[in-house]
Parts: C-alpha cells; structure tokens; sequence
C-alpha cells in the first residue's frame, strides 16, 4: 500500500498562489508602465490619492468571462472536433457592492449621469443617450497573493449596465450595486476580448 497523499495537488507552491481578501476596485488607472509589485503597490496608492477609487466594498466582488460557442451543424458530422468550434461573442464584467454612496459613484453607476455642483448642492440627472465619454477607460480589480504578488484584472471601455440599485434599512449602511462591463474599443477589434489579467511579481532582491 502506498503513502497516503500522493494523490492531492498540495505542494509547496500552494500556499504562495492563493489570492486574499477583497482587493480593490480603481477607475481609469494607468498601469502599463509599472514593472513589479512594489511599483503597483505605489501606483495603486496614488490612485487612491488622486480619488480614482470606486471605494469601500462589502462581500468582496466576483469576475465573470462568458463566451457563445457554436459548433456548425453539417451533414456527415458524428462528433466534436478540435478546431470547429467558433467563440461568436464573450462578455467580461465584474460586480461588486459599494459601501460609500458618493455623487460620483451613483454617477458613474447610472452610465449616463450627469453631476452639476452649485454651492454646497450637487445634483444628478441621467441621459437617456449613452455618449463615448460615458466610458470609463477601464475599471480594474488588484488583489493580493499570498507570495507577495499582485494580481490586475482590467476591464476596458467599462460602463455600468446593470440596473442601478440603491440598498437601505434601517441599522445597517446603505449600499450600491455595481456591474462593470467591458467593452471593445472599434469594430476592427476582433482578436482578443476587451479585457485583460496581468500578473506583477514582486522585484529581484
């Protein structure tokens, strides 16, 4: 009889590749120039300085990529083959729940609200005609792993298209329902979905 063990996937390098806690959610973050985790550390907090942060969270948050195969239908054809089946569409988004009710999320989350300030007033209305400015440049997830890396998920030409939902009772904070989708950027751009996940290893010591 052999060991007991030998056949689970636990190793050594287990415990350095799990992602912990809830991450953080940024708007319009610029991130192509960052080379390492350190980097991302200092480029995150100057989003966060600079109010590009969607803010506090409750739940945490869930990525989605979904995809429409289609496999043809043709006479003679008995079974699935490598190399025939077609992806049609894929849709990536991300949802979350905010904790900060701010003009500027409610804003962003309506898609298509516009925000006047007078004084000490601020109001929102939303268009019922979404514009290209509309967009946001990208909304991004970076979490922690266990070894010290982070990790971004980027969502491209993001809009909020859910259903705006404000949630309140009583002896509890209110609360915001995001879902953030992606989106192609012209109707040449065929060869990769709008998003991506980018992966910052900490630097050489």
């Amino acid at each position: 009889m052999g060991a007991p063990g030998l056949t689970t996937a636990l190793r050594a390098d287990t415990f350095d590749n799990l992602q912990l806690n809830a991450g953080v959610i940024l708007k319009n973050f610029e991130y192509s120039s960052t080379t390492d985790a350190t980097a991302l550390k200092t480029a995150i907090a100057a989003a966060i300085t600079a109010g590009n942060i969607l803010g506090a969270t409750r739940g945490g948050g869930e990525f989605h990529v979904t995809r429409e195969t289609r496999d043809p239908d043709i006479d003679g054809k008995r079974y699935a083959y490598k190399g025939g089946t077609f992806v049609d569409s894929a849709d990536a988004y991300l949802n979350t729940t905010l904790v900060e009710v701010t003009p500027d999320n409610i804003k962003v989350l309506l898609g298509t609200g516009d925000a006047t300030t007078s004084g000490k007033k601020t109001t929102i209305k939303m268009r019922t005609a979404i514009d290209a400015d509309d967009y946001l440049t990208n909304i991004c997830w970076a979490g922690d792993l266990s070894d010290g890396r982070l990790v971004l998920i980027v969502l491209k030409n993001a809009l909020n298209t859910a259903d705006f939902t404000l949630t309140y009772k009583d002896k509890d904070e209110g609360t915001l329902a995001a879902e953030f989708h992606a989106h192609q950027a012209n109707f040449d751009d065929y060869d990769y979905a709008p998003f991506e996940v980018v992966f910052f290893d900490m630097p050489s010591q």
